[in-house]
């Protein structure tokens, strides 16, 4: 009798998944419900595994102060093609990194690409805390008619779970996208070189179940979700076999 607890270490926050599986779980679990067809069903894990990935990648390199900026194009330039945007992009990033080198800065960068209709695609900007001039000086080289830029700066809750959720629900258009018009699956984001890689280890726990209610280690406090609960509980899409998820962050 068993389940898998997989821990993921990403800057202030350790997330917590514990899951009964085809290969580990305690005899006579009961499964949940089968709903949906195998596509359907591969489809969402598909996106919460590309959300798990863009969430550790931001909690593990991102902090406090750290900017999201939004890069606009003009009314009167507005790009009709995902070949023209991801063209634009790879040029921002190039002229991002040659005025970086010019002021001796080394940010780490991650980029969202947003097709929504086409109607006013953007590009989303996750980047170190620099000076804003070097990120508009970029953007306002790549379209002809010139660009503009709303910042943020990314607050300090240490874990990004609903900006990591934004960005993937805002990119589904892009991904299909990519296969309409590109014929291939493409990339949910981009990000640069430097970024730390989170911390995922699997542990085998001899226990038949898991605590109800988590609590969180000294030091740290249980993320709160929107509902107020500070856990979730759940049926894997494809195996049915349960599983619960909570997230420690830990103080600075």
């Amino acid at each position: 009798m068993a389940y898998v607890h997989r821990r993921v270490v990403a800057g202030q926050t350790v997330e917590h998944r514990k899951m009964q599986s085809y290969r580990v779980h305690t005899k006579g679990v009961k499964r949940g419900p089968n709903k949906g067809t195998t596509t359907e069903k591969q489809a969402k894990i598909n996106e919460r595994v590309a959300e798990e990935h863009l969430r550790w990648d931001i909690n593990a390199n991102f902090k406090h102060k750290d900017l999201h900026a939004v890069l606009h194009y003009s009314f009167l330039d507005k790009p009709t093609t995902l070949r023209q945007i991801l063209d634009d992009k790879a040029e921002f990033l190039k002229i991002l990194r040659k005025l970086c080198r010019k002021h001796k800065v080394k940010p780490k960068v991650l980029v969202v690409i947003e097709t929504k209709s086409m109607t006013n695609p953007h590009l989303h900007v996750i980047i170190s805390r620099i000076d804003t001039e070097i990120i508009q000086d970029a953007w306002e080289a790549v379209p002809p008619q010139g660009g503009y830029i709303s910042f943020q700066s990314l607050d300090n809750r240490g874990n990004h779970y609903k900006l990591a959720h934004y960005l993937v629900k805002e990119s589904r258009d892009t991904m299909r996208r990519y296969r309409e018009e590109l014929g291939i699956r493409g990339k949910r984001y981009t990000k640069s070189q430097n970024m730390v890689k989170p911390t995922v280890t699997y542990e085998k726990v001899p226990a038949s179940s898991w605590k109800k209610e988590p609590k969180a280690r000294k030091g740290a406090y249980l993320y709160k979700f929107d509902d107020g609960s500070t856990s979730r509980s759940g049926w894997h899409e494809m195996t049915g076999y349960p599983y619960q998820e909570y997230f420690e962050v830990f103080n600075e």
